[in-house]
């Protein structure tokens, strides 16, 4: 990962040096910002802005970039960043930021009036990844840059990058986090992010998924929840599924190779309803029990035991939004208004109240394509 960074940041400074806009002594006039954290202020209508900077003459002396942190609060994005130009004495860099931690007291509060200036200064880039904190602050999650000694902002991005192996979290861009604030019928996620702590050793870690109406975070679903509403969305590329014995006791691991999700509207009895189809392939990876599945008829039972699970766990997170938070977060308006669009020109005004009483039907069908080399656990006597 180090080796990755410190190859992305000297490919940034030799393209720097060679464009006919850039010489050597302009980059030691700037500031390049990695990341950005925003919590708020401690007086009363201030916003703290924490900014990672990579630190060009550090990183030249060493085989590691080197980084900086700053923090400024202010009354605005705007002034907090030309309060920084004042104390570095560069101009900050924006173009190469790849993430914005929010604290969840400003998600809360509402992030138009914190994420607007970066969206709209022609510096910045609209492929930033954002994030909420779990922790107290996004500080804290932008400062481990100094226990990890690398540069925080640019290892979350290469973390999202490889989440779809994951799928507990939600791979989210500024540009696209800002369409589902402006659109009717979607509700903007954002992922989680924490601190991991392990043998004293701090690293960022991110699953689950904050839930926003408007521009304000209203709630959370978990890093396993956030999977079936992956699921629901077509945007499942890998993970995990577990399936477990009567006892309730984890039984088995299929590892997910490849989804397809269907999501039709329909009229029954006069009354609007969401078909969800979903195909899933997997392989057999992990036996925890003494049962043996080493025919097709085995296959078949598990097979169907697993396509019912995977149907319960969907419709059980779809319940919970539509209970807990009244947000369609899996794109049902957006569907509507492509198959539906009178139906949707009738209810989009109410689309949160008609989300909520929305009927949902989950059919899940899972094939599983190989055991690996052998279905059944390891036997003791």
């Amino acid at each position: 990962m180090l080796k990755k960074v410190t190859l992305a940041f000297i490919s940034l400074i030799l393209l720097l040096s060679v464009t006919g806009c850039w010489n050597y002594s302009e980059v030691d006039d700037i500031s390049i910002v990695a990341g950005v954290g925003i919590d708020k202020g401690e007086s009363k209508g201030e916003l703290a802005v924490t900014v990672e900077i990579v630190d060009t003459k550090e990183g030249s002396k060493s085989s590691q970039t080197g980084f900086k942190m700053l923090t400024l609060s202010g009354k605005t994005i705007f002034d907090i960043v030309r309060g920084m130009i004042s104390i570095t004495g560069k101009k900050l860099f924006w173009s190469h930021s790849k993430a914005i931690v929010l604290s969840e007291e400003v998600a809360r509060e509402g992030v138009i009036k914190v994420i607007d200036w970066y969206y709209r200064d022609t510096e910045t880039r609209s492929d930033v990844y954002i994030f909420v904190s779990k922790e107290k602050t996004a500080q804290e999650v932008i400062s481990l840059s100094s226990v990890t000694e690398s540069i925080m902002a640019y290892a979350l991005a290469q973390q999202m990058r490889s989440e779809k192996n994951a799928s507990t979290a939600p791979v989210v861009e500024i540009w696209d986090f800002i369409d589902k604030l402006e659109a009717y019928g979607e509700y903007a996620v954002a992922p989680l992010i924490y601190i991991h702590e392990q043998n004293k050793i701090k690293n960022a870690r991110v699953s689950g998924t904050a839930i926003f109406s408007k521009d304000k975070m209203v709630g959370t679903i978990s890093g396993e929840e956030t999977k079936y509403m992956l699921f629901t969305k077509d945007q499942i590329e890998g993970g995990v599924l577990t399936l477990n014995d009567e006892k309730g006791k984890p039984a088995f691991s299929l590892e997910i190779l490849s989804n397809k999700t269907k999501v039709k509207p329909v009229w029954i009895e006069e009354k609007l309803q969401m078909q969800i189809n979903t195909e899933t392939e997997v392989v057999l990876d992990e036996v925890m029990t003494p049962e043996e599945f080493n025919n097709i008829e085995s296959k078949k039972v598990l097979e169907k035991r697993a396509g019912k699970e995977l149907q319960k766990r969907i419709l059980s997170v779809i319940h919970r939004v539509q209970k807990d938070y009244h947000a369609d977060i899996f794109g049902f308006g957006e569907l509507l208004h492509e198959r539906m669009p009178r139906t949707w020109k009738k209810i989009k005004q109410d689309w949160g109240q008609e989300f909520t009483e929305l009927d949902v039907v989950v059919n899940s069908k899972v094939i599983i394509k190989n055991s690996a080399q052998t279905s059944r656990s390891i036997q003791t006597h």
